[in-house]
C-alpha cells in the first residue's frame, strides 16, 4: 500500500469514527505493512540566509533523508521545525524536494509542530503545515498505535496554541497516559513532542512549561518509557525520575555546542559525547523484553552513518 494509500485509508476511519462532530484527536492503529519499527529526526530544517554566520548542512540533510529511506521503517515521525519559516512558500517547496525518497519509499510522515512551524502568520504557517500531512485533518495532537507500543503526539508550542487550546489539550494528554496505562493491549508508551524538558544546551534553555505540566503526568505513569523531543540541534539522553528523556535535533539544522563539565546544567547524562556532536536520527525496535533504540550518527563531510549508541527501554512488567 503506498502512501497516499495509507493516508486515505486512516482518513477514512478518523471520519468515521468523528462524524460531523469537532475535529477529535486521532487514535491510529494498524501493522504498517511488514516493518516493525519505526524512526523519527528532528530539525530538518535548512539554515537561513539571514542566519549568515551558521553552520550550512543541506548535503548532510540529504544524506539523512536517503539514511532515513533506506531505513524502511514502518513511519517516520517528525520532532518538528521542518522548516525554517513555517509561512513561506517558498521554503516548504524546499522541503518537498528534499522529502522525495521519504515520498518514493512510500513512507507516511507523521509531525508534531515545532517552534518554526508558527512562523510568520499563524495561520497561513499552519495552512502551509496542514497542506503537507492531510492525514492530521488539522489536530496537533494524536496518537499512534504500533503493535503493543503507543505513542502520544502532543504540540508544545504552548503560547501558539493560547490558553485554551493548550488547555484542553493539556487534559486530553493526562486523559490518555491515564487510559493507555488501563489498556491491556498497551505494554509501553512514548511521549513525543518539540520542546525538551532538559538540556545542556548553550543556545537555548530547559523548557519550564514542559517540565512543569508535561513531566509530572509523563513520570507519574506505569507505562511511558520515554519522552522524545526535538528542538536542540544535537544529540541528548537525560535519566530523570526513573525515566528517559531523549532530544534527538539532529536532521541538518545548524548544530549547536552543548555546555561540557562544571558548566552542564545536566550532570547525569547518559550519552556523554563532545560538546558538538553529530548529525543524527532515531530508529526503535519493538523487542520482546523491551524497545531497543538505535542512534544513527553522520559526521560533517562524511559519507556514512554508523551508531551513535544502541540502548534498551525495558517494558513495565
Amino acid at each position: 500500500m503506498d502512501h497516499i494509500s495509507r493516508c486515505l485509508l486512516w482518513t477514512v476511519g478518523v471520519v468515521l469514527a468523528a462524524g460531523c462532530a469537532a475535529p477529535k484527536p486521532l487514535t491510529l492503529t494498524g501493522t504498517f505493512g511488514h516493518a516493525r519499527h519505526f524512526c523519527a529526526v528532528g530539525d530538518l530544517q535548512r539554515t537561513s540566509a539571514l542566519e549568515f554566520w551558521r553552520e550550512r548542512n543541506d548535503r548532510e540533510r540529504r544524506l539523512v533523508v536517503a539514511a532515513l529511506a533506506r531505513e524502511q521503517p514502518a513511519f517516520l515521525v517528525s520532532l518538528g521545525d521542518l522548516v525554517f519559516d513555517g509561512a513561506s512558500d517558498q521554503h516548504w517547496g524546499r522541503l518537498d524536494r528534499l522529502l522525495t525518497p521519504i515520498r518514493r519509499a512510500n513512507i507516511a510522515l507523521w509531525p508534531v509542530p515545532g517552534n518554526h512551524e508558527y512562523w510568520g502568520p499563524n495561520s497561513r504557517a499552519l495552512r502551509n503545515y496542514f497542506a503537507r500531512f492531510p492525514h492530521l485533518r488539522g489536530r496537533h495532537h494524536y496518537v499512534l498505535r504500533l503493535g503493543t507500543l503507543a505513542l502520544v503526539m502532543t504540540d508544545s508550542n504552548h503560547k501558539d496554541l493560547g490558553k485554551r487550546r493548550w488547555g484542553a489539550q493539556l487534559a486530553w494528554y493526562r486523559q490518555t497516559l491515564k487510559q493507555l496505562d488501563a489498556d491491556p493491549t498497551v505494554r509501553g508508551v512514548l511521549v513525543l513532542q518539540h520542546h525538551p524538558a532538559y538540556t545542556n544546551s548553550t543556545v537555548t534553555q530547559d523548557e519550564a512549561h514542559i517540565k512543569r505540566m508535561l513531566v509530572p503526568p509523563f513520570v507519574a505513569a506505569q507505562k511511558t518509557l520515554a519522552m522524545i523531543s526535538g528542538h536542540v540541534h544535537s544529540y541528548e539522553r537525560f535519566f530523570r525520575g526513573g525515566k528517559t528523556f531523549i532530544i534527538s535535533g539532529g536532521g541538518g539544522g545548524p548544530r549547536v555546542k552543548l555546555a561540557q563539565g562544571a558548566k552542564r546544567r545536566h550532570r547525569d547524562d547518559r550519552y556523554p559525547g563532545p560538546a558538538l556532536r553529530q548529525f543524527n536520527f532515531l530508529c526503535f525496535h519493538p523487542e520482546a523484553q523491551g524497545l531497543r533504540v538505535v542512534v544513527h550518527g553522520l559526521r560533517k563531510g562524511g559519507q556514512r552513518f554508523a551508531p551513535l549508541e544502541t540502548f534498551t527501554l525495558p517494558l513495565p512488567r
